[in-house]
């Protein structure tokens, strides 16, 4: 059945000072899907004895079957973040959908591209910084075209997590890694250059464009090929005139 009064959403602090976990109810807490987001989800799901309140309680309605999150923030709040999508890094007033396509020629309006993250960096007009995470693999739409406000809307219930607001932007990403863990120290080839374009069709043309940087003197540590290498675009393959990994290796040493 439909609840469509906003509430409140109750809380609980989680994994360290400064952060709290809503939820709808106590059901839909104890019913939460386990985190994909938290690399350890008891971490999520424990609470800790710290007797504090959060500076802003998110609002939720049910409305034919979606959860809708509203998180209203002072006027003047400007807002990033949304994960992997086109357009400028400032994404105050604009709406995202967490929905992994293949944006093939996507443009600055295009709304999903290849990954999905349905977090919020909130600056604050006093310099503070706020995180919002909602915890759902669902289609997620993010909605930031309301002033100050952050609305998430999603199916089932799924649990808000919020970071801050802590003194700056840093800060809210240092307890953020904190749940999610941070990025794997990179080799040093993949700081590089990369040259990578489709229509690289045979291990043949590979072979010229990596003798031209050589030739040229042009630095170049990896060369990726897209899709052409496939046997007709299927995964873990590669095309007659593509097979070439042996010999490929080879040229790479010399």
């Amino acid at each position: 059945m439909a609840d469509t009064q906003e509430k409140e959403m109750i809380f609980e602090p989680i994994l360290e000072d400064g952060v709290f976990r809503f939820d709808c109810s106590s059901d839909d807490r104890n019913a939460a899907f386990p985190s994909l987001s938290f690399t350890n989800t008891k971490l999520r799901d424990t609470p800790i004895s710290i007797h504090k309140v959060p500076s802003y309680i998110p609002t939720f309605q049910s409305l034919l079957g979606q959860q809708i999150v509203k998180l209203e923030l002072p006027v003047g709040t400007s807002f990033y973040g949304t994960g992997e999508v086109s357009g400028q890094l400032e994404r105050t007033g604009k709406r995202v959908f967490t929905w992994n396509t293949d944006a093939f020629g996507y443009g600055p309006e295009t709304t999903s591209l290849y990954q999905s993250h349905p977090w919020v960096l909130a600056v604050l007009p006093n310099g503070e910084a706020l995180g919002v995470l909602a915890d759902t693999t669902r289609l997620c739409e993010i909605d930031l075209r309301t002033e100050s406000r952050i609305q998430f809307t999603a199916s089932a219930s799924f649990p808000v997590i919020t970071f801050g607001p802590f003194p700056s932007p840093t800060d809210v990403l240092i307890s953020l890694s904190h749940a999610i863990g941070t990025v794997f120290m990179p080799p040093k080839w993949s700081l590089g250059y990369h040259q990578c374009r489709y229509s690289y069709m045979s291990d043949k043309r590979v072979k010229e464009i990596a003798t031209t940087f050589r030739e040229k003197g042009i630095p170049c540590d990896v060369i990726w090929m897209d899709i052409d290498y496939m046997d007709g675009f299927r995964c873990f393959t590669f095309d007659k005139a593509c097979s070439f990994l042996d010999d490929f290796q080879r040229f790479l040493v010399t």
